[in-house]
């Protein structure tokens, strides 16, 4: 549908901020609003007067409709409307997720104070939220991860179906909550967690990223079957953007897992992402620490399933879109035909799709989601 002003198309999605940079970030949140992690019209409001390119003037709408809806939480809690305090809470966290985004390695005090104003009204959501969220620490060694084991929805008599979701590059606990949201309805666990260059483990706690997910990973299916709850021959591994790449290689190590799902595969980090869109390399070399060009290259030759992937046994699905801008088709084509499974499947989104053909699927949510979680419920 188009709008017309002053004898020119204005679509109605500009907002969206098409073949820009800017359109990634804003597809991913109007995707998770669907889940309750905002509301679209807000979203376009926010984004009416922001030119593509002008991250000042994002930063400051961001940051003003997360005051903004910061505010309303308070208010209606005052109130005693602790079901609109919820809402507006978990709206206000990813709103200010949002004003982070674009931020500069230079200006890492800054996003450290962004990231604590999401995860405070994170928490404060999940005081009021049912079925229970409970915070928890995931230990590795030397290091401690936070995260959230979530509680399914009127889960069936008996021990639980569990999911480990893991996020992306620059996604942290809190915000992938919403992507995994319907899991909880299908009456499976969830647990989230700030795994080694994500969310408060970079922010807070400076765990930079690692080649070797398998050893973080392996930390986080150890606290899962630790749970009393939790079924431990039922426990599958999800993985979305980057995490394309980290939750295959947690797979090819680990032998106690009943499905994998890799939401936009990647074989190498260094070929299929860093090298392939530029944008995104300032985003890795935070990630590794705050390191150079030269030395983010170097180090994500690591970040390889070569020779890795063939271990792969347990029932694997790979979703990409045919359009992704982000990671390379090519790397999710050839990570599916090293992987060793049998039960394999890789479903590339293509024209004859209608959508879903941009970096995980964010104009498809409504189709892709439950796709990936039909595939997932026959496994579990």
């Amino acid at each position: 549908m188009l709008l017309r002003e002053r004898g020119s198309e204005v679509s109605m999605f500009d907002f969206l901020f098409p073949n820009h940079p800017f359109g990634g970030h804003t597809l991913r949140l109007v995707a998770q609003a669907q889940q309750g992690g905002g509301d679209v019209f807000d979203i376009a409001r926010a984004m009416k007067g922001v030119e593509a390119g002008d991250k000042d003037a994002w930063e400051r709408a961001w940051l003003e409709l997360a005051e903004k809806t910061e505010a309303r939480a308070t208010q209606a809690l005052a109130a005693g409307h602790q079901r609109t305090a919820e809402q507006y809470f978990f709206h206000a966290s990813n709103y200010y997720r949002m004003s982070d985004v674009l931020l500069t390695i230079a200006e890492e005090p800054k996003r450290r104070e962004r990231f604590r104003k999401a995860q405070e009204h994170f928490r404060a959501a999940l005081k009021l939220h049912e079925p229970k969220i409970e915070i928890v620490t995931v230990r590795c060694g030397n290091e401690e991860y936070d995260g959230y084991f979530c509680h399914p929805v009127n889960p069936k008599p008996g021990k639980w179906p569990a999911v480990l979701f893991l996020g992306g590059a620059d996604a942290y606990a809190e915000e992938i909550y919403f992507g995994g949201k319907p899991m909880l309805d299908r009456g499976w666990a969830m647990l989230l967690v700030d795994t080694p260059g994500r969310g408060s483990s970079i922010y807070l706690k400076g765990i930079k990223t690692r080649p070797d997910y398998e050893v973080p990973g392996k930390a986080c299916i150890d606290y899962l079957v630790s749970r009393p709850e939790v079924d431990p021959n039922r426990i599958a591994l999800l993985g979305i953007s980057m995490a394309g790449y980290y939750a295959p290689r947690v797979a090819a190590f680990e032998q106690r897992l009943k499905a994998l799902v890799a939401w936009s595969g990647c074989y190498s980090v260094l070929d299929d992402l860093y090298d392939f869109c530029a944008h995104l390399q300032p985003v890795c070399q935070r990630l590794l620490g705050g390191v150079s060009h030269e030395e983010a290259r170097r180090r994500l030759k690591e970040f390889t399933m070569a020779g890795i992937a063939k271990n792969i046994t347990c029932p694997t699905l790979i979703t990409h879109g045919d359009k992704d801008t982000l990671m390379a088709l090519e790397g999710a084509k050839k990570l599916f035909a090293e992987i060793g499974a049998k039960d394999k499947t890789l479903k590339i989104y293509d024209q004859s799709d209608g959508g879903g053909r941009i970096h995980c699927s964010h104009d498809y949510w409504a189709h892709n989601l439950p796709y990936m979680l039909d595939w997932l419920e026959e496994r579990l």
